[in-house]
C-alpha cells in the first residue's frame, strides 16, 4: 500500500485514549510488555501511553502525529517526535505546517488480537515477596537515561522518537513507514540526526530508513519473571532493546 493511502495529521490531547489503545493493541505479542503486566502492580501500556500522549500533545517541544486511513477514517498508527535544541518558535512552525482533522471513535473498536491467557501465570504472583518487575524497570530505565545523556548533551540539536505504534489491523501495510518519512524529511531539512530506543520487533523498520545500530541492551527476562511463561516451555527468553541513530541526508536539504 502506498503512503498516499494515509494522511499524516496532527494528533490532539482529546485523542489520547484512542492512541493509548493502539499502543496496547500493538504490543499484545511483545514478550517484555507481557511480562511487565505480571508485576504486583501490573503495568498497563494502554493507560500509560494515553497519559503520555495527553501530556506530549501539549508540549512545545513535541509533535504527536497520527496516520489516518483515507478510506475508513480510522487512526492506523501514531508517532511522538521530540525536538531537542529547537526553539519553541521553530517547533511551533513545524507543528503548524501539519494539518489537523478530528477523527471518529472507530479506532477504539476492539481488535481481533487477544492477549495471552493470564489466569495460570498470575496465580503465583502473590507468592513473590518482592516485585522483580521493578528491578527490570530500574535496569531498563537507567540504561535509557544513560543513552539519553550521551546522545543529547545540553547543546545537542536533534530529533528523538519517543513512541511509534501501529494498530495490529494495519501492521505491515506501510503505516510505520508513512509516519517515519515525515520525520526523516523534517530532520533532513533541519540538518539534524534522529535517534530511537527501539523495541525488539521494530528495529528492522528503522534500519530500512537509514538508522544504524549504536548499542543494544540484552535482557534475560527469566531473571525477572514473577511466573513462568505460558508457552515456550515456561521460558520468557532474552529480549533485546536497540539504540539506533540516523544521520541527516545532505541530498535532501
Amino acid at each position: 500500500m502506498s503512503a498516499a493511502q494515509y494522511s499524516i495529521l496532527l494528533a490532539s490531547p482529546t485523542e489520547a485514549s484512542i492512541l493509548g489503545k493502539i499502543s496496547g493493541d500493538s504490543f499484545l505479542t511483545d514478550r517484555h510488555t507481557q511480562m511487565k503486566g505480571l508485576g504486583k502492580n501490573p503495568y498497563k501500556l494502554e493507560n500509560s501511553m494515553a497519559a503520555a500522549v495527553a501530556r506530549q500533545a501539549l508540549s512545545p517541544s513535541i509533535v504527536v502525529l497520527k496516520a489516518v486511513d483515507n478510506e475508513t477514517g480510522e487512526i492506523a498508527g501514531w508517532v511522538s517526535w521530540i525536538f531537542r535544541g529547537f526553539t519553541v518558535e521553530e517547533t511551533v512552525e513545524i507543528r503548524d505546517a501539519v494539518p489537523y482533522v478530528d477523527t471518529t471513535l472507530k479506532s477504539l473498536e476492539q481488535s481481533n488480537d487477544k492477549p495471552i491467557p493470564k489466569g495460570q501465570i498470575r496465580k503465583d504472583r502473590d507468592a513473590v515477596e518482592d516485585d522483580p518487575i521493578k528491578e527490570l524497570e530500574k535496569l531498563t530505565d537507567e540504561d535509557l537515561k544513560s543513552w539519553m545523556s550521551k546522545l543529547m548533551a545540553d547543546d545537542t540539536r536533534c530529533m528523538y522518537i519517543s513512541s511509534l505504534c501501529v494498530a495490529p489491523k494495519w501492521q505491515s501495510k506501510g503505516v510505520g513507514s508513512a509516519l517515519l518519512r515525515w520525520g526523516t524529511k523534517t530532520a533532513d531539512t533541519a540538518g539534524v540526526f534522529i535517534w530511537v530506543h527501539s523495541s525488539e520487533n521494530a528495529w528492522h523498520l528503522y534500519a530500512k530508513y537509514g538508522f544504524k545500530v549504536i548499542g543494544t541492551l540484552d535482557v534475560d527476562l527469566d531473571q525477572y519473571a514473577p511466573a513462568p511463561a505460558p508457552d515456550n516451555g515456561g521460558k520468557w527468553g532474552h529480549y533485546v532493546f536497540w539504540y539506533m541513530r540516523r544521520e541527516p541526508s545532505e541530498s535532501q536539504r
